[in-house]
């Protein structure tokens, strides 16, 4: 069985403790020995003492009476007296100290001295007769016999001091002996325990300490002699293995920063590479990375490069077209933190036009960290639009005079004004017409868009009903949805009036149904509603056809834009007909909106205030 460190200094600590608990035993033997000797010996020294005086006592009293007889001398029976006074306690202690016969028996031989002799004779000590006896060496002959007893008691007693004082002798030399041999042999196990745990764990320890140190310093491959009683030698073992570890992890830590950095020396090429200028900013908004086409952006147009990117921005709002405006939009983005924008300005000294876009960078949890910022050069494309637009409304113009010529003259030959037509060329006409009327509806359009960016929208304001507006475009289109196969349905509740043009509003609600017919397969569903709501007037048309990814949403209502489900699937249209719409709903004072998913339909909403 292998004990750890622990438990082999608990077992050495236990052996010491073990030894001096016999080291105090014996001690306490020793000194219990020593205290039983020392006490046997004071009673037996108290007992000759007693027996001594008992003695002394009895020849008072033989003194005393032979002096008082032969005498006659009061003087003699002073000792006589105190002898008699003392001599029953002192006899006592003779016989608690040395209890036995002998004690006894000197008991009773001076008590009958005392009484059979000594007192009658004091009594009768003025007769002749009582210094005949005295004469007569009686007295001297019992007091003999006690001493008889005394004397070998003293003997015996004095016997008993001696032995009992060796022992004590002998006791304190094997206590000392005990007491000095216990300390050497602590001294020593002490010794060999500390020595023990110093080669055990102190050494060891210091050697992972030293090691330590050096991996602090940075020195890798460092190990450490495996070593060490239990837990000390785990330790060792264990810090070799995260040493090891260490140097690997080390190892793979540098190709990890060597590919980092020439990654992120790849990714700063491409980001210097790209044309739009890109940055990022902390949640505080300070700078923390800038492209050069950024800094090449913000020194063309004077921008200061101190501060905030806010401040930075502001610093330039004198030179915008419209400065308030602009700085209206800089200082909404100080308050907004889970919010992508977009602005577009222009820097009037240079006639420049930018775009900026920025969105939130956000962490794992959803917390925000700091904002991306891009800013986009659109001078020339806006150029491009302009020439456009000019090319379009030129182009337009050109062609609405031509197209009406042409579809009154197909209308005449239709008529039969040129001739008796076949059943043929009837067909082969009408298809013709057709694709004038769908041009001209283009070039209307186009128009539109043309007028709107000239002279803004112009509107017939009157008071205008639109349920009814709703309900006559349904009962327009209603053949067109039956000739498709879809399913018109119209929920129209009475409304407010508004305050608007009727024809307009039913061009938007008419460009909004031909949408929702146009992208819905047969066998689809197209519902048209009308309500009131908090004082608006809302219209919806919604429809169970392709719908619009969510990606896409935002882009819905610029010019000639066309989703991409509807281009994969080819279905005819200019991208026109949403900008009127919306154009429409704003010049009256509304709003329109859309909720939809890529294959489960699409919803637009209109809000119209009322009258």
């Amino acid at each position: 069985m292998r004990f750890g460190l622990t438990g082999r200094i608990l077992l050495a600590g236990g052996l010491v403790l073990a030894f001096l608990l016999i080291e105090f035993g014996l001690i306490v033997y020793a000194f219990r020995a020593v205290t039983n000797a020392t006490k046997a010996d004071q009673r037996a020294e108290q007992s000759v003492v007693a027996a001594a005086r008992v003695e002394k006592l009895v020849l008072d009293l033989e003194t005393g009476t032979r002096g008082y007889v032969i005498t006659g001398d009061p003087a003699f029976l002073a000792p006589w007296r105190e002898a008699k006074r003392k001599l029953p306690g002192q006899s006592a202690e003779l016989m608690r100290l040395a209890p036995g016969r002998v004690s006894a028996a000197i008991d009773a031989h001076w008590r009958s001295y005392l009484r059979d002799w000594s007192e009658p004779i004091v009594r009768t000590s003025s007769n002749d007769r009582a210094r005949a006896r005295i004469a007569s060496g009686e007295g001297k002959r019992r007091v003999d016999a006690i001493r008889a007893f005394v004397d070998p008691l003293i003997a015996e007693e004095l016997h008993v001091a001696a032995d009992h004082r060796h022992r004590t002798a002998t006791a304190e030399r094997q206590g000392v002996l005990v007491g000095v041999s216990g300390i050497v042999v602590t001294v020593l196990l002490f010794i060999g325990m500390v020595a023990y745990v110093l080669r055990a764990a102190v050494v060891p320890l210091r050697r992972l300490a030293a090691a330590n140190q050096q991996i602090a310093a940075g020195e890798l491959g460092v190990e450490v002699v495996e070593g060490g009683a239990g837990e000390v030698g785990t330790l060792a073992e264990a810090f070799n293995v995260m040493s090891r570890s260490l140097t690997r992890t080390q190892s793979s830590l540098a190709s990890q920063n060597e590919d980092l950095e020439r990654l992120a020396n790849v990714l700063r090429a491409v980001l210097d590479s790209t044309v739009d200028g890109i940055l990022l900013s902390d949640a505080e908004g300070n700078v923390q990375l800038a492209n050069r086409p950024l800094l090449r952006l913000t020194r063309d147009i004077g921008m200061s490069f101190d501060g905030p990117v806010i401040e930075r921005l502001l610093s330039v709002s004198d030179r915008m077209a419209d400065p308030d405006g602009y700085r209206v939009a800089m200082e909404r983005l100080r308050g907004i933190s889970d919010e992508a924008t977009f602005d577009e300005f222009e820097d009037v000294p240079s006639g420049r036009v930018f775009q900026g876009f920025t969105a939130p960078v956000v962490d794992d949890r959803g917390g925000f960290v700091g904002r991306i910022w891009t800013l986009r050069e659109v001078t020339q494309q806006r150029e491009l639009d302009r020439l456009k637009e000019d090319f379009v409304a030129t182009v337009s113009h050109e062609l609405r005079t031509p197209l009406t010529s042409m579809m009154g003259f197909l209308e005449m030959i239709r008529e039969g004004e040129a001739g008796e037509l076949n059943e043929e060329q009837q067909r082969f006409l009408s298809i013709v017409y057709r694709s004038s009327e769908r041009l001209q509806r283009l070039v209307g359009d186009l128009l539109f868009v043309a007028r709107l960016d000239a002279n803004g929208l112009q509107l017939q304001f009157g008071e205008t009903n639109v349920a009814d507006a709703v309900r006559e475009v349904v009962e327009s289109t209603s053949a067109l949805a039956r000739s498709r196969e879809i399913a018109l349905r119209a929920e129209i509740e009475p409304t407010r009036p508004v305050h608007g043009d009727r024809e307009r509003l039913i061009q938007l609600v008419g460009n909004l149904i031909s949408n929702a017919l146009k992208f819905t397969p047969a066998g689809g569903r197209v519902g048209v509603r009308t309500s009131t709501e908090d004082g608006q007037v809302v219209i919806e048309v919604e429809d169970t056809g392709i719908g619009i990814p969510l990606a896409e949403q935002g882009r819905l209502f610029q010019r000639f834009f066309r989703s991409s489900t509807a281009t994969e699937q080819a279905i005819p249209g200019t991208g026109l007909g949403l900008v009127i719409s919306q154009a429409i709903a704003e010049a009256h004072g509304g709003t329109i909106s859309v909720r939809s998913a890529a294959g489960e339909g699409t919803c637009f909403r209109v809000e119209l205030p009322a009258k």
